[in-house]
């Protein structure tokens, strides 16, 4: 495929008729096409008596070396998918703890190569946990296992679900391709500062629990993993509490994957305290910082444009000879404020999109 890059768009218009335009530009004929896609979106407001789309699109197209003489034109790299090397007994079912990103897509992982993943989430499925946090918002009753921050879909799942990272991994690729398998908007593909909504995210992560369970695995919500036992420096099987019920059971695995955040401090102190090796890492602390969306859209877009613009965002960083860095993260622009406590007598705002 060849990728027409530095496309300038002036005007809300659809992706069909950018193709149109471009082909029109660079005289395609339109029999040559096999195939056309968007690969990247963006907004460009560098100079603010020129703000507008930059787009670039994708051609599988016949004779496509002619077309590679222009500066604007080169050939796309070809993605290469990476498979995961595997020697486990299928026998024995792998335990997931945790329902948040990193559990659900080591779940996916383990389905789209044979496996049957158990997953372990103290908190609830996404549509009772909609439901606890409506309930804890417009009534101040809170839930310490199942609210913004915790159950399945981890906190993302109520802050409009960002898609962006700082890493140059080559499954990032694959993380969004799942996403739109299970109804993600298509554009997430190629926008470059995508994300899905929290509106979404609930269909989404329902859909990735069904085709989850539909090969095999089984999630155990409302359950807390609580302890494990190891067998020559393995694990041979664990113990997890049913919390509706208060009854303690023990599944036999010998693969663990713990996908636990702050929510499970304990399970920290139970893996120091069998003598399991622990390494820290470096974190940041944060401040929440508020803007009139108004003054941030007029500092980045400018007053000129017609544009159907969205809420701006912004980036800052700063470097100190030190190496101690300050910089923003987790913008939210156009987002509301809401409550987010997760422990009883515990105030946490924090501000959320939501998007339909």
């Amino acid at each position: 495929m060849i990728r027409i890059s530095n496309i300038k768009i002036y005007d809300d218009i659809s992706d069909e008729s950018v193709f149109n335009i471009v082909i029109q530009k660079y005289k395609i004929l339109k029999s040559n096409i096999n195939e056309w896609c968007i690969s990247k979106k963006s907004i460009d407001a560098r100079k603010k008596d020129d703000v507008h789309y930059s787009y670039s699109i994708d051609i599988d197209i016949k004779n496509e070396e002619k077309y590679l003489k222009n500066k604007n034109i080169s050939k796309v790299k070809e993605f290469v998918k990476f498979n995961i090397s595997h020697k486990l007994e299928k026998s024995i079912n792998p335990v997931i703890v945790g329902a948040g990103p990193s559990g659900l897509f080591a779940a996916l992982t383990f389905v789209k190569n044979g496996y049957k993943p158990i997953i372990i989430e103290q908190g609830e499925c996404v549509e009772k946990r909609k439901q606890t946090v409506d309930n804890f918002i417009n009534r101040g009753i809170l839930n310490t296992y199942s609210n913004v921050q915790f159950g399945e879909g981890g906190a993302g799942t109520f802050s409009d679900g960002k898609l962006t990272t700082g890493i140059n991994s080559p499954y990032c690729r694959t993380v969004l391709e799942d996403f739109v398998k299970f109804g993600a908007p298509e554009q997430i593909l190629y926008l470059t500062k995508p994300h899905i909504g929290t509106d979404n995210l609930i269909n989404i992560i329902k859909n990735m629990r069904e085709y989850i369970i539909s090969n095999g695995g089984q999630f155990l919500f409302n359950t807390k993993f609580i302890d494990f036992e190891t067998v020559n420096n393995s694990i041979s099987k664990i113990s997890i509490l049913h919390l509706d019920t208060n009854l303690v059971e023990t599944i036999d695995t010998n693969v663990l994957i713990l996908a636990i955040g702050h929510s499970s401090r304990d399970t920290f102190n139970k893996i120091y305290d069998k003598g399991l090796l622990l390494e820290p890492k470096n974190f940041s602390v944060g401040v929440r910082i508020e803007h009139l969306q108004s003054e941030i859209d007029k500092s980045q877009y400018g007053t000129i444009t017609k544009l159907k613009l969205p809420a701006s965002d912004y980036k800052l960083a700063y470097h100190s000879p030190t190496g101690r860095s300050c910089y923003t993260f987790c913008m939210c622009p156009g987002g509301t404020v809401m409550p987010s406590s997760s422990e009883i007598n515990t105030i946490v705002t924090n501000r959320y999109e939501l998007f339909c």
